[in-house]
């Protein structure tokens, strides 16, 4: 179990376009379409939170199984921080 916790960056801003996430990045000025699932764990990252914190909230309230949940949002938090969307605190 990791224990580095994923956060938003505070130079990225958002907003809810028809229930998808945009966001720009303001120092880049790259804009980002997050979509829905995107959007959820963006909400979800209003505080840090583990990615098996992250998994358990999303598989509570979508029909998916732990690992696949767990690998797909690991890719998408590692894809952002890539991005400089997401910072990581260990």
């Amino acid at each position: 179990m990791s224990e580095k916790k994923y956060k938003r960056r505070p130079d990225v801003i958002s907003a809810d376009m028809d229930g998808e996430v945009v966001m720009m990045d303001i120092m880049s000025g790259k804009y980002y379409n997050l979509g829905t699932t995107g959007g959820a764990i963006w909400g979800l990252l209003e505080t840090p939170k583990t990615i098996d914190e992250l998994v358990d909230e999303l598989t509570s309230k979508y029909d998916v199984d732990r690992e696949t949940c767990a690998g797909q949002v690991g890719a998408f938090l590692e894809s952002g921080v890539g991005k400089g969307l997401f910072s990581v605190e260990t």
